[in-house]
């Protein structure tokens, strides 16, 4: 569980709070989307999760621990955290051992190790990848070895800074539906994107920051589908609201759906109906 309590934070005592009386919490298993334009505090927030940042005032706790009160080596074997750059986190000879050192480190048995980046491999199909370095590879690829390796290690929560970019449409279902699988298993996932199409295609709850306050925390479709929050926010519809709201313009009885098979259906209703009216 992950929980937020009353939490301000600043980099600088003369400077205003980045976070500004943060509080939420998330449950085990949960599938959840922090979203807010740049420079909102996004990645403040989640630097908090394992303790690389320690709030000014308020508590942040993990399974029921106080990250003050904890070394950040405790909590890196908690919480699983895949940053923004992968050139962060990325220094082994080739892929093959990037994905090892991980779990080698965590004395994780051989082959409980093998088998989950065997796993892993298959998922994200990177087997051609193994014995290249990691600058070799192109960003998207270099992404998605980042958060491979970091899977490999089985902490009990996910952290996923704008895990999606790069991606092509494929990579993006492959990784979608692999961390729904994780959500079965248990496991709690939290995603920092601005991919609007993958968090309302995948995640059930989103969290939008804006201004260092939370402005709104609910289920994924109802808080994408607010204009006024998106705008004030400085946020962008998903593509199918927004054709949606386009064709809304064009037919106000048009109905706005997040099921892409019904939008068509509407679209042939729509048309079929101009049609029937221009006769």
């Amino acid at each position: 569980m992950i929980e937020f309590e009353n939490v301000f934070f600043k980099y600088d005592p003369k400077t205003d709070y980045v976070l500004n009386d943060i509080t939420f919490k998330i449950d085990k298993a949960e599938f959840v989307a922090i979203v807010g334009k740049n420079g909102v505090g996004k990645t403040t927030l989640i630097k908090h999760f394992n303790g690389l940042l320690k709030p000014n005032d308020g508590i942040v706790r993990i399974d029921s621990l106080d990250i003050v009160k904890e070394p950040i080596s405790k909590m890196a074997s908690i919480i699983g955290f895949s940053f923004q750059n992968p050139n962060h986190q990325l220094f082994a000879q080739n892929v093959k051992k990037e994905l090892e050192f991980g779990p080698k480190n965590l004395k994780i048995e051989e082959s409980v190790r093998d088998a989950t980046i065997q796993n892993l491999v298959d998922t994200f199909q990177i087997n051609h990848l193994l014995e290249r370095s990691p600058f070799e590879l192109s960003g998207g690829e270099r992404r998605l070895v980042s958060i491979a390796s970091v899977l490999t290690m089985n902490q009990q929560i996910l952290v996923l800074d704008e895990p999606t970019y790069g991606q092509d449409y494929r990579q993006k279902k492959h990784l979608g539906l692999f961390l729904k699988k994780l959500i079965e298993e248990g496991i709690t996932v939290v995603v920092v994107s601005h991919d609007m199409d993958f968090i309302l295609d995948f995640i059930p709850r989103t969290i939008v920051l804006s201004n260092g306050k939370i402005a709104a925390d609910g289920e994924t479709v109802k808080v994408l589908s607010d204009q006024t929050l998106l705008q004030n926010a400085d946020l962008v519809s998903p593509l199918l609201l927004d054709l949606c709201y386009s064709l809304q313009q064009i037919d106000d009885t048009f109905t706005t759906s997040i099921n892409e098979q019904e939008v068509f259906e509407n679209i042939l209703s729509m048309l079929s109906k101009k049609q029937k009216m221009s006769r």
